[in-house]
């Protein structure tokens, strides 16, 4: 009886020590439960589901971080408080029969913020059943998409509207006039269209620069957009060509204030970056007969009429009227002498390599077509392509470009020189011919190229119309072999549907993205989102028009694949093109070489436009071990960030051209992960108070500084990007 009373005691602590080690194990699963809860980067919210109106009874930090909300302020509430007063009734009852029917809901919603401010919220709901199968709790988990919204939402925008000015393209106007045609048929009325260039742009361009260019087109844009009436289109067709589109008229001299109005304003002095500029406009008129059986013919009419008005001295409009081609010598004289040109074959290609941002090598070149004129010496593209294209002569143009590129690529090959691919343009109008895929086979084939040194740019307005057609089109010329790259990508729809039908191999940015992309936000947030999305889709990223050793940092710090530019080459004759092969680019100057082989050491980046401040700056703070930038100017310290990893920058406040806490408003929102500092002997409140605000600026001192002061802000600085190792920059001492 002892023995088996023993025993029983025994038996009891087993099964006691049996039961703490379990309920060790399940508070050990909770506690990581939790942490992974704590620790995830997503918002979690848990609610209670036996009670009617589903309270929230746990929220994790990354809730808070999204919402603005402490958990103290949601627990017991409702999670339909974040939708605000606006809410989509198809997404609350998908919700609502989610819940009801026990299944995974996901859904994408407009939320808000505490402070009010709408963010995007990716939500996933899950319930939660006990072991008797009854459901008592439901799991949502949200993600603020906001920025991907964003980016989609600007990408889409360039499906009909033109990137530089936010005017409408092309094909938004084309369909908009074809619209308007058939509503002043109906009706009775007429419609005009309005053909403006601009007089004497191209030599402003050239030598002021194309960003000054710029401006001025953005203005000139502007000040057109205020002139019109509500339904009227004015349009950016590319270059310093727009049109304005006036539907719903009774007759022409309705048009003629208008014309006179938009003459007056766009003449108006400019002032660009401190200079006065006079520009002027040449304006060709259509209008509309009631029976217009091809509307675009209304836009081939009014630019012959605009060509007609800088005949005639420019600087006003000129109306269209059936005998304006008789009087338009020099269009057709142009397209005569490209004609006799076609036939000679008196062209000749130029060759642009493309880079590889990891070996420096080549891997293609760009077919550039090229017109030495007998007479009138070089005549560049932009002159005779549009002529080619409207008298259909960019058919055999094109051939010849493709015939010649492959024929010089083959000889290339037979002396030893492999040539990876070489890109040719394709034109709309060669594009949507129907024997357009046999004859790149047929040249193929003559010339028993490998199909994948070939490679076909194209637009993305060429893809537009008809939408079926054109990648049925371009899985025939897949199918060949041949690889297919979208040009200027960026600069027209880049829809994320239609892109991922496509099937193509590459991505080529546009020039007028690169252009700025080291110092406009928007430009590097849709540089960047176009090399993520493109990578996603398993897609190659080149970018062209680079020019600078800033740009190339940037991009390849965004991971672009490669790259096409003046920076690493202009453009040379077919006799040139054999000796670059074999060479290899230095992508990494040494500068950013050493910027690699410093890694993320303790980088501070001073803006001044005093020299002597700067010097004094850097006096002070190389003694604490930091390596030192400097700049005078805020391009310049543009460019420095896109080539060196900086993590504190100080910045003057009243400087010439941009402002400092303009400065570092845009540093935020290229380079989020920096601390900024305003150090200034001028003081505006309200812009330093403002960019504290909205978390731009770290900490704003005053000139003259306290040399030991400016230290320690600055090893708290360090500190506070990389707690765990502030001890290796060598501060506090």
């Amino acid at each position: 009886m002892e023995r088996t009373g023993a025993w029983e005691g025994d038996h009891v602590r087993v099964l006691s020590l049996r039961e703490t080690g379990e309920r060790k194990e399940s508070e050990t699963q909770l506690h990581l439960f939790k942490r992974s809860l704590e620790a995830s980067y997503n918002g979690v919210v848990i609610v209670d589901a036996l009670s009617h109106d589903l309270p929230i009874i746990y929220v994790n930090p990354a809730f808070e971080r999204i919402t603005g909300y402490f958990q103290s302020e949601v627990i017991g509430k409702n999670c339909r408080f974040l939708q605000g007063n606006e809410r989509d009734p198809m997404l609350v009852e998908e919700i609502r029969c989610g819940l009801v029917q026990a299944r995974d809901v996901h859904v994408v919603l407009r939320n808000y913020r505490k402070d009010g401010v709408l963010f995007w919220n990716d939500l996933y709901i899950s319930p939660i059943f006990s072991e008797q199968g009854v459901i008592t709790n439901f799991v949502g988990v949200i993600n603020d998409i906001t920025e991907k919204k964003r980016y989609e939402n600007e990408l889409s925008f360039n499906v009909s509207h033109d990137v530089l000015t936010g005017l409408p393209n092309r094909a938004l106007l084309e369909d908009r006039l074809r619209q308007g045609c058939k509503i002043a048929q109906r009706y009775q009325r007429r419609l005009a269209v309005m053909f403006i260039d601009l007089d004497g742009f191209k030599p402003i361009n050239d030598s002021m620069g194309h960003d000054f260019g710029d401006l001025i087109l953005v203005e000139v844009a502007r000040r057109m957009s205020d002139q019109v009436r509500p339904g009227d289109t004015v349009a950016r067709m590319g270059g310093d060509e727009f049109i304005v589109l006036l539907p719903d008229l009774a007759c022409e001299d309705d048009v003629l204030p208008f014309a006179e109005r938009l003459l007056r304003n766009i003449s108006r002095p400019y002032r660009v970056r401190g200079v006065d500029l006079h520009v002027t406009a040449s304006i060709g008129i259509s209008l509309s007969d009631g029976n217009i059986k091809e509307p675009e013919q209304l836009i081939r009419q009014a630019d012959l009429a605009m060509y007609k008005a800088k005949q005639e001295g420019r600087n006003h409009f000129q109306w269209y009227t059936r005998d304006l081609n008789l009087l338009v010598s020099e269009r057709v004289n142009l397209r005569n002498e490209l004609q006799r040109a076609i036939e000679a074959e008196d062209f000749e290609l130029y060759y642009q390599p493309q880079f590889d941002g990891r070996t420096g090598r080549i891997v293609g070149m760009e077919a550039l077509l090229r017109w030495h004129h007998p007479q009138r010496g070089f005549i560049p593209p932009e002159e005779f392509i549009p002529v080619a294209e409207n008298t259909g002569q960019i058919i055999p143009l094109n051939l010849w470009v493709l015939d010649t590129a492959c024929r010089q690529v083959k000889q290339l090959g037979e002396r030893g020189v492999v040539v990876p691919s070489v890109a040719v343009n394709v034109s709309f109008v060669q594009f949507q011919r129907s024997n357009f895929v046999e004859s790149i086979q047929a040249v193929l084939q003559k010339h028993d190229l490998n199909a994948e040194q070939l490679e076909l740019e194209i637009t993305e307005t060429v893809l537009l119309n008809n939408a079926d057609r054109s990648i049925e089109t371009l899985q025939r010329i897949k199918a060949l072999g041949v690889r297919i790259v979208i040009e200027d990508f960026g600069a027209g729809f880049s829809s994320l549907n239609y892109l991922k039908r496509l099937p193509i191999d590459k991505v080529k940015i546009d020039h007028a993205i690169v252009k700025d992309v080291i110092s406009d936000r928007h430009d590097a947030a849709i540089t960047q989102g176009i090399i993520s999305m493109a990578h996603h889709l398993q897609l190659a990223v080149i970018a062209e028009g680079v020019e600078t050793e800033s740009q190339v940092a940037f991009l390849m710090k965004s991971h672009c694949d490669a790259f096409q530019g003046y920076y690493f080459a202009k453009p040379m004759p077919f006799s040139e093109v054999e000796n670059l092969f074999g060479k290899r680019m230095l992508v990494h100057e040494p500068a950013l070489e050493q910027s690699a082989t410093e890694g993320r050491g303790p980088t501070i980046l001073l803006l001044d436009d005093e020299e002597n401040i700067l010097r004094a700056l850097n006096r002070v703070l190389r003694r604490d071990g930091y390596r030192i930038l400097m700049a005078t100017r805020a391009q310049d310290a543009f460019e420095l960030l896109a080539k060196h990893h900086v993590q504190v920058i100080i910045s003057d406040q009243r400087m010439p051209g941009m402002s400092g806490t303009e400065f570092l408003s845009r540093v935020k929102d290229l380079y989020p992960e920096t601390i900024r500092i305003v150090l200034s002997g001028y003081t505006d409140l309200k812009s330093v108070t403002d960019a504290i605000n909205q978390g731009a600026i770290y900490k704003f001192l005053t000139k003259p500084w306290d040399d030991e002061q400016l230290r320690q802000i600055l090893t708290q600085a360090f500190r506070g990007l990389d707690p765990e190792h502030s001890h290796d920059y060598g501060m506090g001492r």
